[in-house]
């Protein structure tokens, strides 16, 4: 009887290192390009330099909404086909673009995760520069969602390990969320209703705010009640640099957006983006806030990530306090 026994443990140990070793084998590496780059990738550059370039670069190199200074959504790099060896297929953000004059209508293929992970690869063939054009411009919004949700994802990966488990679980407790806060944070306020997760260095400032509200009816999530409701709290929990001045948002630099997100992580969300400024000071950045409904306790949740650092790029800081965000989660 013991030997059975022996012999069934022995078989189903064999069973798990071989399931891991399956595992380990399909593990693919980790996907390589700078933060917001996509590559592109062209037969020759005539097609990088003509229409098919062009068409490319005016769409994902717009400025992205929201930044005091003017910084592009993505990084459009290029190389040509038989540039594409194993170190670039790897790119995490991909392009691939085809003329081929034999077929009659244009052919659009995605896949995510071909070579590397986190990644997603959009392969473009068409009989024309204008037909590949075309076809690309009635996709690009898609694609760029896509493209965001990989850097997220990316991003959220690389924080992964290093959550801060006591932040964590104090939103838990006090929010009945989960979100994964990396190391380097800490909470500068920590109220009934309202949490201020900061972190500091000498010339740069990074933040959330947690905070809910009783919910109502659908008017709470209307954007100009949002701003509203943002201005009373920051008035009250964010203070300026010298006496009497304080955090709000700014409506006439550049006025802020709302979008609703139906697909966000935790449930229908109101997205909405800006700039925040400082009353009685000079101080000034970028901010993203979604807006949820939390059903259970019957509130609505914000959470917000905003970032200071003068006279600097912030475009990618965003997209760090963006991906975070996302990560956000109603606790079971």
């Amino acid at each position: 009887m013991k030997s059975r026994n022996i012999l069934t443990l022995v078989m189903i140990l064999f069973a798990l290192v071989s399931c891991e070793e399956e595992i380990k084998d399909a593990r693919k590496d980790r996907s390589v390009g700078g933060t917001s780059e996509i590559l592109l990738v062209t037969q020759n550059d005539n097609q990088w330099n003509g229409l098919l370039g062009q068409t490319v670069r005016d769409f994902f190199e717009q400025e992205q909404y929201g930044l005091p200074q003017p910084e592009k959504n993505f990084r459009v790099s290029h190389i040509n086909t038989e540039a594409l060896n194993d170190m670039f297929k790897k790119h995490r953000n991909l392009i691939i673009a085809k003329i081929d004059r034999d077929i009659k209508s244009p052919l659009v293929e995605t896949q995510k995760n071909w070579v590397s992970e986190p990644q997603f690869v959009i392969r473009i063939t068409a009989p024309s520069e204008e037909s590949w054009a075309k076809v690309f411009d009635s996709q690009k919004d898609k694609l760029k969602l896509m493209f965001d949700e990989n850097e997220r994802e990316r991003f959220n990966e690389f924080f992964r390990p290093t959550r801060d488990h006591k932040i964590i679980a104090q939103l838990k407790e006090q929010f009945g969320v989960t979100m994964n806060v990396p190391e380097g944070y800490f909470i500068g306020i920590d109220e009934n209703d309202f949490m201020w997760i900061r972190k500091e260095t000498q010339d740069m400032s990074m933040a959330f705010l947690i905070y809910e509200l009783p919910y109502k009816d659908t008017a709470d999530l209307n954007p100009e009640n949002i701003i509203r409701v943002r201005d009373s709290i920051v008035k009250k929990y964010i203070p300026g640099p010298i006496d009497g001045s304080y955090m709000t948002t700014d409506k006439e630099f550049l006025k802020p957006i709302s979008k609703t997100l139906p697909e966000f992580p935790a449930g229908y969300a109101v997205e909405t983006r800006g700039l925040w400024n400082v009353v009685g000071d000079f101080m000034a950045g970028p901010f993203v806030s979604y807006s949820i409904v939390n059903p259970e306790r019957n509130k609505i949740v914000t959470a917000e990530g905003w970032v200071y650092y003068p006279n600097k790029d912030k475009r990618d800081l965003l997209r760090q306090q963006e991906s975070i965000l996302y990560s956000l989660q109603f606790a079971k």
